[in-house]
């Protein structure tokens, strides 16, 4: 089942099309599924008809077109990052969302590869990390204090940011930690077979926890079935475009994504669902980037 596809030459236009493509859809996720919340539609049932609907499509197209054995290898790393890329991440950016904007939670993301520094030496203890990286770290953490300190929601008078910001932070961590995972995993497998075997876990652990909080199944509007369909391709499209990339390019290549994230979260808040964009996201918006640039400029030297 491993394919190896490190070495492959990749046509730019496909890179810089990945890009664009990762970055649309998870900016444009976060505001659909604020815009669902907004509305009533309740996070744990949301979440898990979210991972089960997906799962389930991943499972059809890997059952008709994937003619490759069952690898148990695979299964297992498969679920060890699931827990960080899918599962926690969906739990803690889903409840962040009811007490911050979809613009600063995507704000916040941009800010996952230079923490991914930090789990790149938990993890991979031989990784040298360079005095100007952990400088970044740095510079990114105090973007993210700004707005614990301005107090900044991104909402109109409205939010918390000590519970929506701390949940969102943990849900970076989480991204920062699967990124790890994924660059030390996923490289080996084909792309349809590594994101189908993610998801048998996470759906398992969503179904529990909406059997255990006794949630209740939820009927939806055309309106909102239409923006569940949308919000699923974009995960899907999202998280198949960006593990395409991490198999094939560089950090830095991969790194694009993160710059261009909020750029589309925070203006599709802005657009769609009235979200506040003033001097707090301004001033911590320009540390995080300039810890990005940091982070990635020994990439761009070497």
């Amino acid at each position: 089942m491993s394919k190896n596809i490190k070495n492959q030459k990749t046509p730019v236009s496909k890179i810089i099309g990945a890009i664009f493509t990762a970055a649309f859809m998870w900016g444009t996720g976060n505001v659909i599924s604020r815009s669902l919340l907004i509305e009533g539609i309740d996070e744990i049932f949301l979440i898990t008809l979210r991972v089960t609907v997906i799962g389930t499509l991943l499972f059809i197209y890997y059952s008709i077109f994937n003619r490759d054995k069952f690898d148990s290898t695979l299964l297992k790393e498969a679920s060890i990052t699931a827990m960080a890329s899918i599962f926690f991440v969906g739990w803690f950016f889903i409840f962040s969302l009811q007490y911050i904007s979809s613009g600063l939670v995507t704000l916040l993301i941009s800010s996952a590869p230079v923490f991914t520094i930090v789990w790149l030496k938990i993890l991979l203890k031989e990784e040298k990390i360079s005095r100007q990286k952990y400088i970044s770290i740095f510079i990114g953490l105090l973007g993210v204090s700004y707005l614990f300190i301005s107090k900044e929601t991104g909402l109109q008078d409205q939010g918390n940011i000590f519970l929506g910001g701390s949940l969102a932070f943990m849900g970076v961590q989480c991204i920062a930690l699967a990124t790890v995972l994924n660059r030390k995993y996923a490289r080996k497998y084909k792309v349809s077979s590594w994101l189908t075997f993610q998801y048998p876990i996470v759906i398992l652990l969503s179904t529990a926890a909406f059997l255990i909080t006794g949630t209740e199944v939820q009927s939806l509007n055309t309106s909102q079935i239409l923006r569940v369909i949308m919000l699923v391709f974009f995960n899907l499209g999202a998280f198949t475009s960006f593990t395409w990339l991490i198999q094939r390019v560089s950090a830095l290549q991969v790194a694009s994504v993160d710059y261009l994230v909020p750029v589309v979260g925070v203006s599709a808040g802005v657009i769609f669902l009235d979200e506040s964009f003033n001097s707090n996201v301004i001033v911590a918006g320009i540390f995080i980037f300039i810890s990005l640039l940091m982070n990635t400029k020994e990439e761009f030297s070497s």
